[in-house]
């Protein structure tokens, strides 16, 4: 999907309307989240009403992230690996109070854990070339290294873009995340949204 557009802008909340540049492509890839499913996104939690930590992960433009600050959630974090795009994202979130973090996702479930917050919200995006079909491997870690971190903390609420519904590979892993949340997947014009609601 190409834009012809340079940036995009933050739609609701304290900073509505101010333009966030596009990043630079990485393996051809811009990396941000279409306006329907980023509505969509953010109508789903304004109904679930307390807002707390974000978590954008992979967060490739920022724009989720900075989307959430303007909309009253904090504190805000975002996780991207690639070290150019990160130093990119340094200089686009420097008027922000957000916390960047130059790292793998799959390293941040004892981070977010760690908040003990009952409100915490997790948006993931990964990149479309890690999904084959309905099997997403770098989910079902992300997910195992939640498993694995998990005591008493209270678990975030995740929402998860992709281009495919998901299942999970281990039978192991969805007896936790059943037992853990309620899912479902909804679809949004051949786009998907994956929601895991604590229980």
């Amino acid at each position: 999907m190409g834009l012809k557009s340079e940036s995009i802008a933050i739609s609701g909340g304290q900073f509505r309307g101010r333009k966030i540049p596009l990043p630079p492509a990485v393996s051809g890839h811009r990396h941000f989240t279409p306006s329907l499913l980023k509505e969509a996104v953010f109508q789903l939690l304004n109904n679930r009403g307390s807002s707390g930590p974000f978590w954008d992960l992979c967060t490739g433009s920022g724009q989720m992230g900075l989307e959430a600050l303007s909309r009253g959630f904090q504190p805000v974090h975002m996780v991207e690996l690639d070290r150019s795009r990160f130093s990119w994202l340094r200089k686009v979130c420097r008027e922000y109070p957000v916390t960047l973090h130059n790292k793998d996702f799959l390293r941040t479930p004892p981070m977010i854990l760690e908040a003990r917050s009952p409100n915490t919200v997790c948006f993931l995006d990964l990149p479309y070339s890690f999904w084959s079909r309905d099997q997403c491997p770098k989910l079902d870690a992300f997910l195992h290294g939640l498993q694995k971190a998990h005591t008493d903390e209270p678990l975030p609420f995740i929402v998860v873009q992709a281009p495919h519904r998901y299942s999970i590979s281990s039978e192991e892993l969805e007896d936790w995340v059943n037992v853990s949340y309620q899912w479902e997947i909804r679809e949004y014009r051949g786009r998907y949204l994956i929601l895991l609601d604590p229980r």
